[in-house]
């Protein structure tokens, strides 16, 4: 795993939700279909981590975003 690309993730996604207990568990527990399923944690290990960081940096640059939200698995 690439040293501190969750950390670059998390800083990202912090950004978008300040609850660091809910960016934690988006990180560990949340699958991506963006991302083939996996959840950040998964794509960091394998070193895709950036993929994520690719995704949160296109939700934050969205002008006039409505209130953003961490990308979720359909319910």
């Amino acid at each position: 795993m690439r040293t501190g690309i969750v950390r670059r993730v998390a800083t990202l996604a912090l950004q978008i939700d300040p609850d660091r207990s809910r960016v934690l568990h988006w990180i560990v527990h949340t699958p991506l279909p963006a991302l083939g399923g996996q959840t950040t944690f998964e794509l960091a290990c394998n070193g895709q981590g950036e993929r994520v960081l690719a995704l949160l940096d296109t939700l934050l640059a969205q002008p006039g975003a409505p209130a953003r939200q961490l990308p979720q698995a359909p319910a």
